[in-house]
Formats: structure tokens, sequence, C-alpha cells
């Protein structure tokens, strides 16, 4: 590993699992440390190929570690229940192959089928990410991570080359208890308020929320998101709509600089209806001062919203609306924000882009399909950006989504294997800016492949913090 290669993530789940099996009865506490280390073998490999399930762990802190994460951004995902209320019941079989494909504890998945209170459970999971072992020997060598909630903590956390400085986030606001009305508990407005309020009181907040996610929440829609298992769980309701009235008010409260400091906006997971609705809210409510749009773990589809139609290239990526459209990226651009790039083959190319074949098992996999598809997003929003006359290099960054239940793509198993992407990378970003692209300004084109790569890997989420946090 090159001392000098750092990175930033500004999505991904390096407790869920650890979180999962705290719920789990006996002796064996080894899976609910977070610096447990079960990288991918022949036979965890085998079952990715064959059924996309993820059995090893991708950014527990060992892995973060030994790939020289310097930031990330920790997930707080108390999961949704309708994940585990679905076609298998909300019983024990439900509950055991649900595990099977999240790998996140038998039992922390009974507890979710039976609890009405997901800020309970979210407050749970921030003490016990907060109160996990902060440090641990690797190689002869002491790591450590710190919960940051300040420019001067983070700030001391990067002088020290063996940390790595853990900002939260929550990733969806269902945790402020709503959704819940098909179990028996109802949503109510003062209690959505008073939860938001509350964790901007933590000792950490959040700096961002992933808004809408999997299911119906009360407060916004939700994108189709659960394709490959769409006959298992039932995600209709509230998919595809709008803000509602409540919706609105969690949104202002949480970007409120009156109850303490703004908690961003994750536009991620909403419908396009939704993200509509938010940069109208954007445009009347908040002109004067229009907060940054974080796109955290994201892909581009190729299209335009105005226009309808697909680029000459959109054949290489992921129609679903899901992922954005030309028109969202400027507006992302314009405010200053950041498009995080998800490491998911199921959301940044054409499947059969990033198809993995069973070869794979007896010979090294390379990163170099994996390095095509994550440029071929670098340069799409850069080509976007360009257009519009802005700088092009400083918006994408990544957003792995790593232990979040994702498929991993070819050859980046875990975020040990970042290294070896960035080298195929400045390879995919030498060709492009020696060839003849559409970049029009000069900054844009005279940049070198060294400049985006430092910048996509960790500079523009360093810069951003700097500027927002």
């Amino acid at each position: 590993m090159c001392s000098k290669f750092q990175y930033s993530d500004l999505h991904c789940h390096p407790n869920l699992k650890t979180y999962g099996h705290s719920f789990s009865k006996g002796n064996s506490t080894k899976k609910q440390n977070i610096w447990y280390y079960n990288p991918p073998n022949f036979f965890t490999k085998l079952l990715n190929i064959t059924l996309g399930v993820t059995k090893f762990s991708q950014a527990d802190f060992t892995s973060l570690s030994k790939g020289n994460a310097k930031i990330i951004f920790a997930s707080l995902y108390p999961f949704e229940k309708g994940f585990f209320i679905n076609a298998a019941g909300r019983g024990s079989l439900s509950a055991w192959l649900c595990n099977f494909v999240t790998d996140i504890g038998f039992h922390r998945i009974r507890h979710l089928q039976q609890h009405t209170n997901y800020f309970v459970d979210l407050e749970r999971e921030y003490n016990f990410l907060k109160n996990s072992q902060k440090s641990f020997k690797i190689d002869n060598q002491e790591y450590s991570w710190r919960l940051i909630s300040n420019q001067n903590t983070l700030s001391k956390s990067l002088s020290n080359q063996y940390e790595i400085a853990v900002i939260l986030s929550i990733e969806g606001a269902h945790v402020f208890n709503t959704g819940l009305s098909e179990y028996g508990k109802t949503t109510s407005e003062l209690e959505v308020l008073e939860n938001i309020r509350k964790i901007k009181k933590w000792e950490h907040p959040p700096f961002y929320i992933t808004f809408a996610h999997n299911f119906n929440n009360d407060l916004c829609g939700h994108a189709q998101s659960l394709e490959p298992i769409k006959y298992f769980v039932n995600q209709k309701k509230g998919m595809h709509s709008g803000f509602t009235g409540l919706g609105v008010k969690a949104l202002h409260e949480l970007l409120s600089t009156e109850n303490g400091n703004p908690i961003y906006i994750d536009i991620k997971h909403m419908s396009l209806q939704s993200r509509k609705d938010y940069f109208k809210i954007l445009e009347s409510d908040y002109s004067l001062n229009i907060p940054p749009t974080i796109v955290s773990h994201g892909a581009v589809n190729g299209i335009s919203l105005k226009q309808k139609n697909k680029s000459t290239h959109s054949d290489n990526f992921y129609h679903s609306d899901i992922n954005f459209f030309d028109e969202e990226i400027e507006l992302i651009g314009k405010s200053n924000g950041l498009f995080a790039i998800q490491f998911d083959t199921r959301r940044i190319a054409n499947p059969r882009l990033v198809k993995k074949t069973l070869k794979t098992l007896v010979r090294k996999q390379s990163t170099h399909l994996a390095a095509q598809v994550i440029w071929q997003q670098i340069k799409y929003i850069a080509e976007i950006l360009d257009k519009k006359q802005l700088f092009a290099w400083g918006t994408a960054c990544i957003g792995s989504d790593y232990d979040g239940t994702i498929n991993p793509l070819p050859g980046v198993w875990t975020t040990e294997y970042f290294y070896s992407l960035k080298k195929d990378l400045l390879t995919q970003s030498s060709s492009y800016l020696k060839g003849s692209n559409p970049l029009t300004l000069k900054e844009n084109k005279t940049i070198t492949p060294e400049e985006i790569l430092s910048k996509f890997f960790f500079y523009n989420t360093k810069n951003f913090l700097q500027t927002f946090y």
C-alpha cells in the first residue's frame, strides 16, 4: 500500500452488521466488534458471484485502516420493518431468510420485526457506535478512529496518520418514528419535530440525513429500489409520490440554524417527484442562502429531463429513476454540493458491463472493469457541469455504500482494493484528457489526471467539509 494514498467515503456502514450482532445471545462477541475482520474467501466470493449475496465484511474498521481511509461518514440505519415482514411472514422463517441475505444477525431481525419505535433503535445504534472500541493493533501498528463533530477535531484527526475521522449520517427519515401506521403506530408531528431537535443536541450530531429510503415514511415519496426482491417485499406505499406537509416541516426543521447546526439533505432514494419538490422548496424558501445538496451514494442515468431523451452513451448506464438526471447534476454543482458514486453493480451501470464470472475464483481479478464504469460516471458528471460553465472535477467523490448489503464492483471486493482501483482510474483519466474530449473551460481541460483522482478519492469531500462543516 502506498503510504501517501488516502481516501474519504461519504457513505458506508461499518457499524451495521456489528450492531446487529450485539442482539445475539451466547458468549461469542467477535462479530460485535467493529474491528472484526472477515475478508472474502473462495466460498463467499462464489456466493456473491452466483447469488449477489455479500457475506463478507467490506468496511469494518480493520479493512478501512488497511485501505488507508482518512474520512468516513458512518451511516446509522435502523432497518425498516418492511424488509422483515414480507412474503415469508413476520416470524422465524422470514428472519432466517433475511439474515442469510443481510448477515446482520437472526436476533436483530426478530427485534426489528417486533419493535414499533425507530427512534429508540436509532439512539441505541448511536450509543453502540459511540461506545465501541476506538483503537486496534494491525500488523504491529496501532490504528484508531475518532467521532468528529467540528472543524477542530477534524483537523486533529487528519494530522494523525493512523487515525480515521468518523462523521455520522443517518439513512432514512423514518428514524423520527414515521411510516409505522401498518404496525399500529400513528405518526405524530410533535414527536417527529421533537426527535429532530433531539438529534441536533447529540454530542456528535449527524452531518446529513438521507431523507427517504426503501419504504413509506409519511414525509416524502421514495424511488423503487428493491427490484431483485420486489415479489418478496412490498415497497409500493408512498413510492413515486412527493413531499407531504409534515415532510416539508421536517425538512425546514433539519435545515434550520435556530435549533442547532443544520443537518443537510441527501436526496438519494427520494422519488423523482420528491426531488422536484425538494428543489422547488430550496428555490422558494432558501433562495438567498441555498444549502448544498448531497447525493451520498448514487449514479447518473444518462438522461435529460427537459429533452426526455437519452445521451449517446446512456446505454452504458442503469436507467432507473433512483439514479439521477442531467438537470439534477447541474443543480448539485451550482449549490457546491457533492455527488458520491456508489460502488454497487446494481446501480452504477448497465448490468452487462459489471457482470462477475466464475473465472475470478481461479485467477486474480483486476479492478479494470470497475474503473471503466466509475470513470464513465465521473466523466459524465464533469461534462454536464462543464456545459454549464462550472468547474467539472469538484463534485464527484466516493460514496461506496460498503457493508450496506450491496453487490460490490468486480475486483473491488472491499475498501482494501481502492488503491488498485485508483491506479486503473489514472489510466482512464489520462486517456480521456489526452483525447478529443468535449470540455470547454480551460480549468477543466488542463487539470492533470492525478489532480482529478486526488479530488475524487479525498479532497472534494475534505474541501466540502471545510466550507460547510
